[in-house]
């Protein structure tokens, strides 16, 4: 039987999968797939049934696994993906899904030859990018996108139509869809939010004239689609939401979201009692002669942020315990002077429950200076994931 790296992760001794064994790397994120299937069905339950849903997956699912995470969902009956990176669409259809992929502006036309081949659909916002993926495909399946006043990618409101105008007129590209993004900028205000549906209104409208309006018209992220109803449209493109992250303190769907971050793990790979042997413990907070310090398999390189605050902790055996800086490349120390029973190779969490304690995602973001999608955008790649 050959094993590949994630098998074997996931594999006891007979080679049947087990979730529950250690991966080979000592440290790991523990994801809630049943979390982010609930996620689903509450947002499913709130919109129209002829809405249709696009989950928005980029940073690899929001460090959660493209692949692993579009299987739920499309288990669950979303309608499409969206992703910025071209290695998210490629794990998704690794995973054997077969649904439609939107590609968020990110892939060039260098990359047309695997795009064609997976079947994704690309974005263009000017009449240039037409151009220049018609150059270099035989089929170009494309969204419009369409900038309300984000001041970012999409094309002006203005130039729209003809953009719409030229795809229509070419026989080997098919405008699937039309979408946008609503400002984020710090100066929005609900009037804001009501000018850029206006905008978008009227470019439907003038499209519908001409008949050159594509099937769907999509606008509604994580926020929009919980604070603005009136914005679902066709098709919204969450993604923090999938995640338990509703990214507004002002929504008016009642969605109950669960995280699908449960844990981030490590080990101890080293304990040792301090002596005078060492010279004079280092001037740094938390730092005293005759501590015991055990170290963590995990550092700035695996995500944790440069800088941990002096109240930063992590659970041991079901207690807490003072992480000491500084933090390296792979490695973190930890007091264990109050924990006289720990030992070598047991599990830390950063974050997660142990036993009656619990770490929560607010105070992990607040430790790495970020707030919670911020957390799970510093999830790094490279650490293994355990799916529960």
């Amino acid at each position: 039987m050959k094993l590949d790296y994630q098998t074997l992760i996931h594999c006891g001794p007979s080679g049947a999968p087990d979730p529950q064994r250690a991966p080979l790397r000592s440290s790991w994120y523990e994801i809630d797939l049943d979390a982010i299937r609930h996620n689903f069905r509450q947002l499913r339950a709130h919109l129209p049934a002829a809405v249709r849903i696009f989950a928005c997956l980029k940073r690899n699912g929001y460090g959660c696994g493209a692949g692993p995470v579009a299987s739920a969902l499309a288990a669950e009956g979303v309608d499409g993906f969206g992703v910025a990176a071209l290695p998210d669409a490629v794990a998704i259809r690794h995973m054997g899904v077969e649904l439609p992929i939107l590609l968020y502006p990110g892939p060039l036309p260098s990359s047309a030859d695997i795009i064609e081949r997976l079947g994704l659909t690309v974005t263009i916002s000017s009449l240039e990018e037409l151009e220049c993926w018609r150059a270099e495909m035989d089929s170009t399946r494309v969204f419009v996108k369409v900038d309300l006043g984000f001041y970012r990618s999409g094309a002006a409101p203005s130039a729209v139509g003809a953009l719409l105008a030229a795809g229509h007129a070419y026989d080997d590209v098919n405008v699937e869809g039309l979408y946008a993004h609503l400002s984020e900028l710090p100066s929005q205000t609900a009037f804001h939010v009501s000018e850029q549906r206006s905008r978008l209104q009227q470019i439907l409208e003038l499209a519908n004239a001409s008949g050159t309006r594509p099937p769907i018209a999509m606008v509604a992220s994580t926020a929009g689609v919980l604070r603005y109803p009136e914005m679902d449209f066709d098709a919204v493109d969450p993604g923090a939401l999938f995640i338990g992250v509703s990214e507004t303190d002002h929504s008016t769907r009642p969605v109950a979201l669960r995280p699908a971050l449960k844990a981030i793990s490590s080990s101890l790979v080293s304990i040792k009692r301090t002596d005078t042997s060492l010279g004079t413990a280092p001037d740094l907070p938390g730092y005293q002669q005759g501590m015991v310090i055990g170290v963590l398999s995990m550092g700035w390189g695996d995500g944790l942020p440069r800088q941990l605050p002096p109240c930063a902790e992590a659970l041991v055996r079901g207690r807490r315990a003072p992480l000491l800086p500084p933090v390296h490349l792979e490695h973190l120390r930890i007091d264990l002077t109050d924990i006289p029973d720990a030992c070598f190779g047991d599990q830390v969490l950063l974050l997660g429950q142990q036993g009656d304690q619990t770490i929560t995602q607010h105070e992990v973001a607040t430790w790495w200076s970020t707030d919670i999608v911020g957390l799970y955008g510093q999830l790094r790649d490279h650490v293994p994931r355990v799916y529960v």
